[in-house]
């Protein structure tokens, strides 16, 4: 076991902070509130970077300040137009990488393209290409929060943090609802009854979980099974064949199984 001095630890921060810079890599108002938040609790200044839409919507970085041997956090939120956000971190990861920043993190709180992580029929892995992407680019390091799945992390030959925020919701349950232990943690749907599991066994609370539409209409998409061929291109391939009709598959009504009467609905 060892002490360091005030001094030493100062001079420990200012070496530290000195070799930091901080981007926020679009002009979209949230992400700015975030960098804006995360510069003052660091207590650094936020980087110089100019980003902007050419008239043919094609995006533009311009760095305003020296990287050359920094470590560089670029923090992204993803808003309605998810391809333009994509667009404006990759540019700048690249922008950094050609100026030699030492190191070049990204701080990606929703991780774009997240929920499709798997092979459906003759689509693609998109999340894989995305990850791709982002290391051809130059990103060194990936922290993000909540993926949908967490194998996504295997698409990166870079390290990824995947932060959790149920620490900061549980807290947030016990301090702002009084009667929370008259609640109930609700799954949305099947597929996050085990997240749900695990809230309610920190909270020592019950669980119920709501079946039905949503999610089975959500696999009609995807496997292309939403309707049934109609019966006329039945008799275009001959006329004496005979198949059965079909009929559309019936979107089962959504319902809760668990006890939620009486009780305060946390639907996670």
């Amino acid at each position: 076991m060892f002490c360091v001095s005030s001094t030493e630890i100062g001079t420990i921060m200012n070496i530290t902070k000195g070799g930091l810079v901080l981007f926020s890599a679009n002009s979209n108002s949230s992400c700015m509130e975030l960098s804006k938040r995360i510069a003052e609790r660091l207590g650094v200044e936020m980087g110089k970077v100019q980003v902007y839409q050419e008239p043919n919507r094609e995006t533009r970085v311009q760095i305003q300040e020296s990287v050359r041997g920094k470590d560089v956090f670029i923090i992204q939120t993803v808003s309605k137009d998810v391809n333009t956000t994509i667009m404006e971190l990759l540019i700048m990861v690249y922008a950094c990488k050609t100026s030699c920043a030492k190191s070049i993190i990204g701080v990606i709180p929703y991780f774009p393209y997240s929920k499709q992580c798997k092979m459906r029929k003759r689509g693609s892995i998109v999340s894989k290409l995305l990850a791709s992407m982002m290391c051809k680019a130059g990103l060194t390091h990936l922290i993000t929060m909540d993926l949908h799945q967490k194998e996504i992390q295997g698409f990166f030959n870079i390290p990824v943090d995947n932060l959790r925020a149920s620490p900061f919701l549980l807290q947030y349950i016990q301090e702002e609802i009084p009667d929370y232990r008259n609640a109930v943690i609700v799954a949305k749907s099947p597929a996050s009854a085990k997240r749900a599991q695990s809230f309610a066994e920190r909270l020592r609370l019950g669980i119920a979980v709501i079946h039905g539409e949503a999610q089975d209409a959500e696999s009609d998409m995807v496997d292309g099974r939403h309707s049934p061929p109609t019966a006329k291109n039945v008799a275009a391939i001959h006329p004496s064949l005979e198949i059965p009709m079909l009929i559309p598959k019936e979107k089962p009504p959504i319902t809760v199984v668990g006890d939620v009467g009486g009780r305060i609905a946390i639907i996670v």
